[in-house]
């Protein structure tokens, strides 16, 4: 049966309480919708007017919120038609493996082997936070761990993580398992973002973890993890120039 376009009734009483919402509140009460399946994926929402009135905020409001949602592949907008749900929106359809470097080095022929650096005190970066979804910088937390093939250094990781929505990582893993192991062990993927880029070990900080200039080109490898509806977990991984990003993992 073809997805419904009807808009499900705005539920008043759901509303952030009718007063002024921002659009960080309306893009998680938007989300919260999707979770609980007000909003079913392939259906129509309201409209911008729609969510503008309920919400008490400026219709401007509303369309940063739904550009967010938009953006990361979870709403889709089209003109004259309105603002619909994924088919796939953080749905089963949409999971997949999670990448793991252990398999993607074995795979390869190759000994894995990993040295955890700790924790980051350091507040997390601004975009780190908003590809989070979160405002609160008290509650996300970077570690940084070191992956070897072959004794040989392949890349440096810096991983943020919502402590509340990932409380099992405040305890002390094993030597023998890694943070994105314990991940895909323990947490139910509903969505994985994936993206390549070519920086340098300065601007992503990494220099003295992976010993070479600030300036020396590094491969970045940036994976996010979500759960239900909330973005749990970035992972930042920069290889060292030479190396080659594993196509298993991508």
């Amino acid at each position: 049966m073809p997805p419904s376009d009807a808009r499900p009734i705005p539920n008043q009483e759901t509303a952030t309480a009718r007063g002024r919402s921002s659009w960080t509140d309306l893009r998680a009460e938007i989300l919260r919708r999707i979770s609980d399946g007000t909003y079913a994926p392939g259906t129509l929402i309201p409209t911008e007017q729609e969510l503008a009135a309920e919400f008490g905020c400026a219709r401007a409001t509303v369309n940063r919120a739904l550009s967010s949602l938009a953006g990361r592949g979870v709403l889709q907008r089209r003109r004259r038609i309105g603002t619909r749900v994924a088919l796939n929106a953080l749905g089963a359809s949409s999971k997949r493996a999670l990448p793991v470097f252990r398999e993607a080095i074995e795979s390869s022929g190759r000994r894995f082997d990993s040295s955890y650096r700790g924790r980051h005190r350091a507040p997390p970066p601004a975009d780190v936070l908003a590809v989070l979804f979160h405002s609160d910088p008290g509650r996300i937390v970077e570690t940084r761990t070191l992956f070897y093939a072959d004794g040989n250094l392949l890349c440096a990781e810096r991983r943020w993580h919502d402590s509340a929505a990932l409380p099992g990582l405040d305890i002390e893993l094993p030597a023998s398992t890694t943070i994105n192991e314990w991940i895909a062990t323990n947490v139910p993927i509903s969505l994985i973002e994936q993206n390549v880029s070519a920086r340098t070990a300065g601007d992503m900080q990494v220099e003295t973890l992976l010993g070479c200039e600030p300036g020396a080109p590094v491969l970045v490898y940036e994976t996010c993890f979500w759960a239900g509806t909330q973005p749990v977990s970035l992972a930042r991984h920069a290889f060292l120039p030479g190396e080659t990003l594993f196509t298993s993992i991508a």
